[in-house]
Parts: structure tokens; sequence; C-alpha cells
């Protein structure tokens, strides 16, 4: 366990750890001999590209879709971090929409076509990225634990590949969605520093600091050798809290909401009608410090050792629910005005890669390395109290640790081999890979779930003498009998095979097969074609099944959440039990929990590439991704309708006493078969005006569509009041993502200036609620600017001002409708979690920069 951060900002001050790295698949690409600059916006067509293939493929000529990002396409995004500035260029790319939970407040996640986030696969360097520890408990990224793109130092990266195409058979494990390849920076020369301050424009109410936040980067490269290099990269960033939440209101659903108990003569409180500014709902507190290396030092004329690693460590602190003064959670002599509890997560991730590589083994190209990730995350929660220990009980509370690490070692081999069949050689590649992962969780301190035995005495809140809720309150605790450390091996084979048949004709079949400790063998195959019609047109395609298998955090992670519910029959008020609960955990299995199985999936694509006249290049692709058996978590409650029927089944089992408490479980399970289908089109244009300048045009649209084919049944009934798929979690698969995003985007470069502006539109979306249709919520299609204005000094200093959504656009808010049925306390305004753009609004920076 380590303790939970201050809020001050603090800088990391230490050396990385040494190398101990690996290679999976790729063959990194050369030192570069340079830097960026500002007039490289965007990656030419030619340029090569290292993902989804095992030949120097130039990327107009690759058999699957794939999108490429400059770090000055990056930059010009004005983020600090890497996920947010994939969302804001690329369609195919969305941050998670839907309420997060407690845990989606302090980590974030994005999405690539709609698909859960675990469905991503993410390489750095063509080796595959560990994923993060927690578990997210809410909206449309319930149940997931994907990489977290945030602890990637921004400055450190060079470009970006984002392959479009089922890719399991190369990659294994989660590349159903895609591929998302991060190349780190490799220059053996020159540097850079910047310095920037970055905040949205507007706040609501009294709370919340704007988001006010800086950025400081630095990287320098260094020449090894005659051929070697070594870049490394430091970072800092940090930011003040947003907020998006309002007042709250005095009435809801045609009731008086009330933040204090009646006077003793029963008229309200003077107070009621002071401030009623109590929430913060919006992007955290956090600070991040961080730092990277990349290096390559030549052995050999045939040989050369490669090593990469990036460490960061990350303090986040994220306010929950308000709790006011009546509150059955509150002792009011303790917090005569209620009390608002923080969140806090401290996170330390580091991943290391090292190996050596060479050419001219017997014809042979060959790679061998050791890959270790690991994420540790310690949860806390401050600013609150545990009831049952009474007024004296401490405000701050260590909740759980989580620990999450991958090590990796794997050989890879390719050649060319003159078959006598055809013109053109015969690519082949292969390789081996073992990779071992461990999960830990880890319980909180004792008084984060303890029961103290206080007792509330008669008041206004509890009319008779009532029983304190234990725990800490505010979020979830793990207890030591939900503690514990799994671990699971697997060893993988590939053979992979490319073949022109002809001039314009080239194929290429791929084929995995990966043997697991925990639930056995899967297999992967990839067939892919592509065609030169014409010298300016070509068509491309490809069919693949793929695999996720389940995360060690989808079948180990375990924490018991503790609040009051009201009961539909008796309107009575009563003390609930939730445990998010490990498949293995008794009363999940007596509720109808199994051992998960793979994810697996059917991916089929078909496009074209055009290049018409010079400079333009238009790419459009179709899909469709079939995953049968997607891992959707189920809540079952003992307090909600069909309560009585769970209660009785837990009782039975004699898995939780029958204590006049109500307990309730969620736990993940293979859900259904669900189908994606969409676009995927690129378009780009050089235009050259002479004195004037050259502008760059793109042009980036993704259409999808989600299905649910079939509903797998719950092993056990449940009661009529429980259904294998909720309409909630169905709105999270169909219609929580917008059908259609667009991407305009145009960077004209003159002289010393560069100015980038982007539209992008996403069409509608809609947050499904399982009380029905009139409590949906549902947000109208949104069109959305950002600005960026560069000017290059002489000396090589560089200003930057923009924004992006500078025009403040919000989602709707909540309808009276929705605002009734919420069994939290509700707040006006209250923006929809159902907008894929967030309820921020508008974001603004300025960044100097200096290059040497």
């Amino acid at each position: 366990m380590f303790r939970t951060a201050s809020y001050r900002w603090r800088f990391l001050y230490g050396t990385m750890l040494g190398a101990c790295c690996t290679s999976l698949i790729s063959f990194p690409a050369e030192a570069r001999e340079g830097t960026d600059t500002d007039h490289d916006t965007s990656v030419s067509a030619e340029n090569v590209i290292v993902t989804g293939t095992r030949t120097a493929v130039k990327a107009s000529r690759s058999m699957a879709p794939i999108a490429i990002f400059t770090a000055n396409d990056l930059k010009k995004t004005g983020q600090t971090s890497l996920r947010n500035a994939l969302t804001a260029l690329d369609p195919s790319i969305n941050n998670t929409p839907g309420y997060p939970g407690q845990l989606g407040f302090t980590t974030k996640t994005m999405s690539l076509r709609g698909l859960p986030a675990n469905e991503t696969l993410v390489l750095v360097n063509g080796k595959r990225r560990h994923t993060m520890s927690s578990v997210f408990y809410g909206g449309a990224m319930q149940g997931q634990s994907p990489v977290d793109l945030d602890m990637i130092p921004f400055s450190a990266v060079d470009h970006v590949e984002i392959l479009k195409d089922g890719a399991a058979a190369q990659y294994g494990s989660d590349a159903i969605a895609g591929v998302i390849n991060i190349i780190l920076k490799s220059a053996n020369h020159g540097g850079s520093a910047e310095l920037g301050y970055n905040q949205y424009g507007w706040t609501v109410g009294t709370l919340g600091d704007y988001g006010r936040g800086g950025n400081l980067n630095y990287n320098q490269g260094f020449k090894i050798g005659r051929s070697g290099f070594l870049n490394i990269t430091a970072e800092f960033v940090g930011n003040q809290a947003t907020n998006n939440a309002g007042y709250v209101p005095r009435t809801q659903g045609g009731k008086p909401v009330l933040l204090y108990p009646l006077l003793a003569n029963g008229e309200q409180d003077p107070r009621e009608s002071g401030n009623r500014y109590r929430q913060i709902s919006g992007q955290p507190e956090s600070q991040r410090q961080s730092i990277a290396y990349n290096m390559e030092v030549p052995l050999s004329d045939a040989a050369t050792f490669y090593s990469y690693g990036t460490y960061s460590h990350r303090t986040i602190f994220a306010s929950a629910w308000y709790r006011p003064s009546n509150s059955q959670q509150n002792i009011m002599s303790v917090y005569p005005e209620g009390y608002l509890p923080t969140d806090t997560t401290e996170d330390h991730d580091f991943q290391i890669t090292s190996g050596v590589r060479g050419r001219d083994f017997f014809g042979w190209q060959w790679d061998a390395g050791v890959n270790y990730g690991r994420n540790l995350s310690s949860i806390g929660i401050q600013n609150t109290l545990n009831n049952s220990l009474g007024p004296d009980s401490q405000h701050k509370f260590h909740l759980q640790s989580l620990d999450n690490s991958e090590l990796t070692a794997d050989f890879d081999i390719k050649r060319s081999f003159r078959t006598g069949l055809f013109s053109s050689p015969l690519q082949v590649a292969g390789g081996i890979e073992y990779r071992y992962n461990e999960y830990g969780v880890s319980a909180g301190e004792p008084a984060s779930y303890a029961d103290g035995g206080y007792v509330f005495p008669a008041s206004y809140v509890f009319p008779s003498a009532s029983p304190a809720l234990p725990g800490a309150s505010g979020l979830g605790f793990t207890s030591p009998s939900q503690a514990g450390t799994h671990s699971r091996m697997n060893g993988a084979f590939y053979l992979d095979l490319t073949q022109k048949l002809t001039k314009d004709l080239t194929v290429n079949l791929s084929g995995r097969d990966e043997q697991y400790s925990d639930f056995g063998n899967t297999l992967s195959g990839k067939a892919s074609v592509r065609y030169q019609v014409t010298p300016w047109l070509a068509l491309r395609g490809s069919a693949s099944n793929g695999f996720h298998a389940p995360t060690l955090q989808q079948q180990y992670f375990q924490s018991t959440a503790l609040y009051y519910s009201v009961l539909p029959s008796t309107n009575q008020l009563v003390q609930s039990y939730t445990t998010y609960a490990s498949v293995d955990n008794p009363g999940a299995r007596a509720l109808g929990a199994t051992t998960l199985k793979p994810e697996t999936s059917h991916n089929f694509n078909v496009g074209f590439v055009l290049t018409p006249v010079k400079n333009l290049d238009i790419s459009l692709d179709a899909y469709r991704i079939d995953i049968f058996n997607q891992i959707v978590p189920i809540s079952v409650a003992g307090s909600g309708v069909a309560g009585a029927r769970v209660l009785e089944i837990l009782h039975s089992a004699g898995v939780v006493p029958n204590d006049g408490r109500y307990y309730g479980y969620t736990y993940e399970r293979n859900a259904a078969h669900t189908r994606a289908t969409g676009l995927d089109l690129q378009a780009h244009y050089l235009t050259r005006f002479g004195r004037a300048g050259s502008v760059t045009w793109s042009l980036m649209m993704n259409q999808q569509q989600h299905q649910i084919i079939r509903v797998n049944p719950l092993n056990v009934n449940l009661g009529s009041g429980i259904t294998a798929l909720f309409r909630s979690q169905i709105g999270n698969i169909t219609t929580l993502y917008p059908r259609n995003t667009i991407r305009l985007n145009a960077t004209w470069n003159i002289q010393r200036w560069s100015t980038t502006l982007r539209l992008s539109r996403y069409s509608a979306t809609k947050l499904l609620s399982d009380r029905g249709a009139a409590y949906d919520e549902t947000v109208a299609p949104a069109w959305l600017v950002d600005f960026d204005l560069t000017y290059r000094f002489p000396n090589r200093i560089k200003v930057s001002v923009g924004g992006n959504n500078v025009f403040n656009h919000r989602p709707q808010t909540l309808s009276a409708t929705a605002q009734s049925a919420a069994s939290l306390l509700q707040v006006n305004p209250n923006y929809s979690s159902a907008a894929i753009y967030g309820a921020e609004g508008g974001y603004y920076y300025g960044k100097v920069a200096w290059s040497w």
C-alpha cells in the first residue's frame, strides 16, 4: 500500500528502472535524423508504416485502413493527454460516454468504432502495452480495464498509427476493434521544451476552478556511437477541477428537496434559501509526472540492442455526490452543512522494453526481447466519515490497492523466399510468445469497512433509533475476504505469409494459436487482399476472426458499496450492500455467475484507395464486426422490484445473513452476440498557393450502427423483474455512441504562421433508462469548432494559442421527468452524460515552445 497524495503539486525525482523488454511483432523503424517542424502537419501517404504488416509497406499501399497522426497533429489539438488528442482528431475514436461511476471520474478511457475499450489493442513501438488495474463501474465503459493512454507521456510521441481492422491473428488478444500503435521519438540530436497554460472558459455555480492547469515538457536526443541514439522526455501536467453541476433545486418530482432537517416547529431551516450550489461534477483535479526514453545501440554490423520505457506518477481528486446535512449518511454534529466526499486515486505506472534484433541469421531477420509493465493504483476517499464509528470517525480512508502486471517474452523472425512460382518473393514471418499476467486486490484499512455499532438517536432523519451504515461513505471498499492475488500464463505462436501474385495483386495470410492456463486454446486467422486496378485506384479487403481474453480484472476484482435504498412496496428505508463480485464469489455464483469465456469475433472489411490527382488521396472502407459472448456486467439487487426472489436465493445458499439488510451483486457475464457495421472515410489534399502558402485539407468520417443479435439467457431464474440485459445496457451498446461523426480540418501554413481550423459534427445520442422511454436522455446533433494559431520566431521560439469547442456548446439538460426518477440528489442545470463531447464546454490554451 502507498499513501494517498496531497493536493499540492509535486515533482518527480529519480531515475528510470533498468531495461528488460520485448518485441511483440513489428520491427521498429530506424532512428530519425532531426525533429518535427510545424509545416509537417500531416503524414505523407508515402510514409512507411509498421502496424499490421511484416514488410516495409507505404501507407498508401496498405492492405487495411490506417490513420496516421504526427506529433504536430497531436499538439495542434491543444490537449495535454494523448487520449484527448486522438479523440479530437479521429472520428472513429471517442471518449467513453455515459455516467462512468465513481472510479470513472478519476480515470478515463476511450473507444474505437464504438466498441468496448477492452477490444482495442494498444502497442508502443509495436509492443503490447499493459492494461490498467482499475475496473470501471458505470456507463458504456462498465466492466472494462483497458490501457490507460493518459499514462504515456504526450511529449514522447513521434506519431501514432491507428489500424482499423481486426488483427488478433497478428497481435493476439484485444485487437477486435483495431490497433493503436504509438511510436516514440527517436531523434539522435536536438530537443525542445514547452510551457503551456489551459483552462475551460465557463463554470457553473460557485464551486470548481475552470479546470485551470499547465504543462511543462522537455525532450532531448543524443547520439550514441556512429548510428545509435538515446531520446529522453520529461513531462509535468496539472489541472484543477471543472464544474458543470448547478444548484440543488428546491423541489424534485413535485416534492421538496431539503438540505437541512426541519426545525422543532415544523418549518424549514432558513438556510434552505441560502447557497444551494453544493455539487462538483466534471473533470477532476489531477497532477501527473512522467518520464520516457527510447534507445538503440548497435552491437555489430548485424545486431542492435534496443530499449525504451515510460514511467508515470499520477494523483487524482474527484468529487463524489454531496451528502446534505440531513442525509442518512451524515452525523450532523460532524458536518452541520453536509459534506462533499473526494475520491482519490494515486497511480504508479511503468513499462520497460529491451531486446536485441539482428539480420542475416541464415538469411533471417530476428528480434528477441522481454517486456514488463505494471500499474499500481491506490484508491481512497477523504472529507467523509464512517457513520458506524460515530462522531469520532476519521475523515480519510484507504479503500483498496490494485496491482496489475504483465511480463512478455518473445522471439520473432522474418525473411523472403524465392519460390519460383511468382516474380516477387514470398514474405514469411513467424514467432513465439510467452506472457504472464498477475493481478492483485488488496484490502483497505480496517476503518474503511468496519461496523463500529454506532446507533443514530431518534431524529427528523430517523424517527426511531437506527443503526448507522458501516463503511466509509462515498465509494466502495475491499475487505480482507475479497482480497487476493491471481495469475495466468499463455503461450502463442504465429505465422504470416505475404505474396504478390502479380504486379497488382497481393495477398496475405496470418494465423495465430494461443494457449491460456485458465480457459484453454484459441485460434485466430486472417486473410487480406489488395488489387491495384489502375495506377489511381486500388481495392482491398480482409476477413478474420479474433478474440478478447477476459481480463483478470474482469474475473477477480471485488469491492462493496453500502447505501440506503427505499423499498418500492413499503416506501421503507433499508440498508443495502452491493458487491462488485468476482465470478467465483459465492453470492455471484448463487445468482448465476460462471467462469468467463473469451469474447470471439468475425471481422470483415472491404474498401478502396483513390489517388486521382497529385496531392489527393481518398480511402473508404466498410466493415462488419460480430462479437460473440460479449462480456457485460449484470447488477442484481435485493432491494429492487425483484428483490424478494434475489434475497430468497442468497439466503437459501447461505451466503448472506438474514439480518434485515438487503444485498445485491454485480458480476461479469458473457451476455450477448452484438454486431457493429460502419464506414470509415479518409481524404487528404494539399493546395499550394505560392507566396500565400499552402493549405492541407482533410476529411474524416465514421458511420456506425450497433445491434444486439442475441442475448444469452441467465443461468438462474432471478424473477420477472430481472432481465438478461437491462434497457440501459442495451442503450450503452446501441444508442450511446453517435452513428455519424465527421472531422473537417484545414491547416494553412504561410511563412512563420500556421493556422488550423477543425469542424466536428456528432449525430444524436441517447441514454436509455431502465424505467422506460419517458425517462431517456437524448442529446441532439452538434457542430463543434476547434482553432489553433501558431507563430514561429526566428530564434526557434514558437507561440501557440487556440481552443476546442470555442463557442462553448453544451449538451441538453435532463428533463424534469428524468430527474424525478434519479435516486441521487439532482442539480440544475444537469447536463446529460450521453454527450460524446462532454459537458465542460469551451477549452482554451496558450503555449510557448523552444526547439534547438
